[in-house]
């Protein structure tokens, strides 16, 4: 008989920690339990504790571990739910007002721009709810930001490379052909613009931006899935935007 009520009294207990918890512990992440909050904690109180947080000392190396990039992710799809709801309020506020046809008035609009404002800080939010240092988490950002510039760059270059490595096989066959010297030190010196062009981008490498980007290869798929998802809702913080120029 205790067997059978072993289930029945999990999922009791459950429901007594509250809507805002899962049995794990953390918070909930539907939209009601967000919205709770959200009209909880305003944007000023949270940037109020985010700058009361412990100070996060980087790494002297500056290199990201996977733990981080772990955070990152974490971090990531916790505040994509977050803006969605802060999205969706915004639309509701915008489209109250053009259905009932007036302008909206100060405190409507302190509400909008509250709601512009969740958007804007819902990754630091969603670091301090996961129970991550948002200062940490910001560092982390920064050095994910740099290493996905590097990984575009790095792409960029491999072309040119490409056509570099066409051009100066052009180039070495008409050095060849050439029989005017005034013409071979023409198209050598083309050879060695080209060659020493190479070199100063080897040189300008960094390491610690390299190593960095290396790690976040191995997520790829997870980072391509956030990106997707952060491209749908930024169109939708655009269209919403437009949406309030074109009702005034």
């Amino acid at each position: 008989m205790k067997r059978l009520q072993t289930p029945a009294c999990a999922l009791l207990f459950c429901a007594l920690l509250g809507a805002d918890f899962g049995c794990k512990g953390k918070r909930g992440e539907d939209e009601a339990s967000i919205q709770k909050r959200l009209e909880a904690k305003g944007t000023i109180n949270l940037m109020d504790q985010v700058s009361k947080a412990p100070e996060y000392q980087p790494p002297a190396d500056g290199r990201l571990t996977g733990r981080q990039v772990e955070i990152y992710l974490d971090v990531r799809r916790r505040e994509q739910k977050i803006r969605q709801v802060a999205l969706k309020n915004l639309k509701s506020k915008e489209s109250q007002a053009k259905a009932e046809k007036r302008d909206v008035g100060l405190s409507e609009a302190m509400k909008a721009v509250g709601d512009l404002a969740d958007v804007a800080t819902a990754d630091l939010r969603a670091a301090q709810e996961l129970g991550y240092n948002p200062k940490e988490y910001s560092w982390i950002k920064e050095r994910v930001l740099e290493a996905q510039m590097l990984q575009t760059t790095q792409a960029l270059n491999q072309q040119m490379a490409e056509n570099h490595r066409s051009l100066l096989k052009m180039l070495e066959d008409r050095l060849n052909a050439a029989t005017d010297n005034a013409q071979r030190a023409e198209i050598q010196r083309q050879i060695d613009d080209i060659r020493d062009h190479a070199s100063q981008a080897a040189a300008d490498s960094d390491p610690v931006k390299e190593f960095n980007a290396r790690l976040l290869a191995r997520y790829k798929a997870e980072l391509d899935r956030i990106q997707t998802e952060e491209q749908r809702i930024s169109q939708g913080v655009e269209s919403s935007s437009q949406g309030g120029r074109d009702g005034r």
